[in-house]
């Protein structure tokens, strides 16, 4: 089960993101947060600046490559190189190579990664047809960590699976920008008009 850590700002969150990275009994990071953006910029920029952790998989869900791109190039606010699922690429420090998680329900992958991103595991979570589907992917990551990051997380669907993380992290980077509050306050006031709370 999860050991569950209530909102964090940057700061926080990248210490015990760092934290966690090196502590040999945590395999499972999900990272929850309202800023899709904040949320890759930060776990790269970690990553990038850990020593151990260099060679890594991106694990895309119901997406394709280079809609993936689209998504990095706005969390990490550079122009990156078309990518493929073939080569080898250079991200923010990294070396990433990218698979998509539905080709890898059947066997082990990721032998010998430092690492492996699933982004974005928010239809994975939610559709629950996908979600015993995404589980057994999961498991059959053998990457040191592998850190799930969610999209567009406004409800309590990552919950189910907390059973299956060691942790989860949740990012707040309301207070970082006027931008950021002003999407907050929209947000906060989507989830009232729905008759929701918000998850975090």
């Amino acid at each position: 089960m999860a050991e569950i850590i209530e909102k964090m700002t940057p700061e926080k969150f990248a210490d015990r993101f760092s934290e966690l990275m090196m502590d040999q009994r945590v395999h499972n990071i999900l990272v929850r947060g309202y800023f899709d953006d904040d949320k890759v910029l930060l776990t790269f920029g970690i990553l990038n600046d850990l020593p151990h952790y260099k060679n890594g998989t991106l694990v895309i869900g119901n997406t394709r490559v280079q809609d993936e791109k689209i998504f990095l190039e706005r969390g990490l606010r550079k122009t990156l190189p078309r990518f493929n699922l073939r080569d080898i690429f250079k991200i923010y420090g990294l070396n990433i190579q990218f698979t998509q998680w539905e080709k890898n329900r059947d066997f082990r992958f990721n032998d010998n990664k430092d690492f492996a991103i699933f982004h974005p595991v928010q239809t994975a979570i939610s559709d629950i047809s996908e979600r015993d589907k995404f589980r057994k992917v999961l498991a059959n990551s053998k990457a040191r960590k592998n850190i799930l990051i969610t999209t567009n997380d406004f409800n309590n669907d990552p919950e189910k699976i907390y059973d299956i993380v060691n942790a989860v992290l949740i990012l707040d980077t309301t207070a970082v920008n006027e931008k950021n509050k002003q999407t907050y306050a929209t947000i906060k006031a989507n989830l009232a008009a729905d008759g929701k709370e918000e998850p975090y």
